[in-house]
């Protein structure tokens, strides 16, 4: 047997297993775009919504790791934002503490938490020669207007050490809901300030749209540069006579349309990417074990992935909530 259709490691050890690769998509591409754009014009806030699963957690991951690569000068921190039902000022400033890695997160005094975040956030710029910072907000949705304030706050202090910061809201839909909501009562400075450039996050709308994610497969190699692709370590043999998921598209499409249909929801088929890569995660690794040069995905071996990525069970679960 040929070198090239032995694979390097066991499967059991490649990062399909734990899920802890990272591909772009459609979405992620636009967010970076609108993220470079952002820079460039030296903006102050950007905003990017969908619903749950459409992969913004794991966008932000990717980002993180793709621009400490294409622009290592720029400090990038991405703060976790938790619902509560009474904001706190001092919870607020520890949480950020806690982002930026300070040694000290606690206390009492928020001026003095205030103060030694800014300080944290200008070292942070000036260690790495960089008069730019990028703040990734998780969960936006979550932010209260009095965090909006605190952080306009960090905002105007980083500005007079001539730091700028872009804050990149990154939420479920509620946050163009809060947009609307500040729009109408008059708060335009938040607006103005975090909220004017907006991206909708989708997940795959088509079978080309699944086409393009698939192809990361293909295109995506662990250990990078080896040449050895993800759909060519689960298929070496398949592989080496032409198999790509990126001509998978049409049959992951229609697996997912079947099982949409069953839920008998009115709404129009859009693949969370959680779903897409859990579906073609199961596909490799299942089947790796069938590998030879004729094989090929059948329908029957995707409807298998798309039931177990759970698709039909969480999408029913987000119309309906179970009741207790």
């Amino acid at each position: 047997m040929s070198n090239s259709l032995l694979r390097p490691f066991a499967l059991s050890q490649h990062p399909l297993r734990d899920r802890s690769y990272r591909l772009p998509t459609p979405a992620i591409e636009d967010f970076y775009a609108l993220i470079l754009d952002a820079l460039e014009r030296r903006r102050t806030g950007i905003m990017a919504y969908g619903r749950s699963r459409m992969g913004k957690t794991t966008a932000i991951d990717y980002l993180v790791a793709l621009l400490s690569i294409n622009l290592p000068k720029l400090p990038v921190i991405v703060l976790r934002c938790r619902y509560k039902r009474v904001p706190s000022e001092t919870a607020f400033f520890s949480n950020f503490l806690n982002a930026v890695r300070h040694k000290v997160t606690n206390g009492r005094d928020t001026e003095q938490l205030r103060q030694r975040l800014v300080q944290r956030l200008c070292l942070m710029a000036d260690t790495l020669g960089s008069d730019q910072l990028l703040l990734f907000a998780d969960e936006a949705q979550n932010l209260t207007r009095s965090e909006y304030e605190w952080l306009r706050d960090i905002h105007d202090d980083l500005h007079h050490w001539g730091k700028t910061l872009l804050v990149a809201l990154v939420g479920q839909p509620e946050l163009k809901g809060e947009k609307s909501t500040f729009q109408r009562d008059g708060s335009m400075h938040i607006v103005s300030r975090f909220m004017v450039h907006e991206l909708a996050f989708h997940g795959a709308r088509t079978a080309e749209d699944c086409a393009t994610c698939l192809q990361g497969y293909d295109q995506q190699e662990y250990p990078p540069g080896s040449g050895w692709s993800h759909s060519r370590f689960a298929f070496p043999h398949a592989h080496a006579s032409g198999l790509r998921l990126a001509n998978e598209g049409s049959a992951a499409w229609y697996a997912f349309d079947q099982a949409h249909r069953s839920t008998l929801l009115p709404q129009s088929l859009e693949i969370g990417m959680e779903f897409l890569t859990a579906a073609a995660e199961h596909l490799l690794l299942s089947n790796a074990v069938h590998d030879r040069s004729e094989f090929r995905p059948s329908i029957e071996l995707w409807a298998q992935a798309v039931k177990a990525s759970g698709y039909v069970e969480a999408t029913l679960s987000e119309i309906a909530p179970p009741h207790h």
